[in-house]
């Protein structure tokens, strides 16, 4: 079995889409689904589930992906590997990041290591932290720009704290408050992100054992900042996630003054590939220069 078939498969689901991941690979979409077919034939099983909003793994495709992965990871370490012999200077990283890090440290990253290395290839994978934390233990990421902790078995490199914010309407009755009580907020109704999003709501709510009305579950960011905008409820965000919103909303202090800690997850810093390591020099040279705290992207 070729290689390329798998990485199509993998693909498709990644982007539920054929035609998407037939754009991502280069490839028409009967292309793909012409390798996904013949894929399924050897062996003896369908592998997707063609749906009106998507294509999906069946059962059996959902138990081979990890494998699969291992195998074209493996592949592309061999590969970086024959050219590091040869003295070329290549490879390929995986990064997993958030919406907030992507949009904020991500552009100005990747111009720089670009203009370092460039035959170095590097995949963003933007996802919830237990998104991107199931990707680490298939060993699909290489490193992640995260908030701690880092998943079981993985390093975390801390690079700056990210404070953490009460988002409430304009016209709201805590607008002319200097900083917010988080005992106070929860007096209002909440919007909060999807369940594997929602970690900076409760690491401010937590430790003071309070628990909000959740009026709406929102998937997006934009989405909620939005709806917080539009008075339908207040919210908790980190500063960096809504730093270029042009929303109408007040954003406050907290009186806990609760922050979260944003850093590099990493398998292992020690015995990471030469691209992974050349990777988080640099990560960690500009956060040491106060070019991530700033958000100059």
């Amino acid at each position: 079995m070729s290689n390329i078939k798998y990485l199509a498969y993998l693909k498709t689901v990644e982007f539920q889409s054929l035609t998407k991941a037939a754009n991502f690979l280069g490839y028409t979409q009967p292309g793909i689904s012409h390798m996904i077919t013949s894929l399924e034939q050897e062996l003896g099983f369908p592998l997707l589930i063609r749906a009106k909003d998507g294509v999906y793994p069946t059962d059996e495709g959902q138990q081979l992906l990890y494998y699969m992965r291992q195998i074209v990871n493996n592949e592309t370490m061999l590969k970086d590997l024959a050219n590091q012999i040869n003295g070329i200077e290549t490879g390929s990283i995986r990064i997993g990041v958030f919406s907030s890090t992507s949009t904020q440290w991500m552009p100005g990253l990747l111009q720089k290591f670009t203009a370092l290395h460039p035959n170095i290839r590097v995949q963003i994978i933007e996802g919830t932290t237990i998104e991107l934390q199931n990707l680490f233990s298939e060993n699909y990421l290489d490193l992640g720009l995260m908030s701690d902790p880092a998943p079981e078995g993985f390093e975390f490199i801390p690079l700056m704290q990210d404070p953490i914010l009460a988002i409430i309407p304009r016209d709201h009755p805590l607008a002319d408050k200097e900083s917010i009580a988080p005992a106070e907020l929860v007096k209002y109704p909440f919007i909060v992100p999807q369940v594997g999003a929602d970690e900076d709501i409760w690491r401010v709510l937590n430790p003071e054992k309070l628990i909000p009305e959740i009026r709406y579950r929102i998937k997006g960011d934009a989405t909620i900042l939005a709806m917080v905008a539009n008075g339908l409820g207040v919210s908790l965000f980190p500063e960096l996630a809504i730093l270029l919103t042009n929303q109408k909303i007040l954003t406050k202090p907290l009186t806990t003054g609760c922050t979260r800690t944003l850093g590099v997850v990493i398998r292992s810093s020690k015995y990471a590939s030469p691209a992974v390591k050349e990777f988080l020099a640099l990560t960690r040279k500009m956060a040491a220069s106060d070019f991530l705290s700033r958000h100059h992207l």
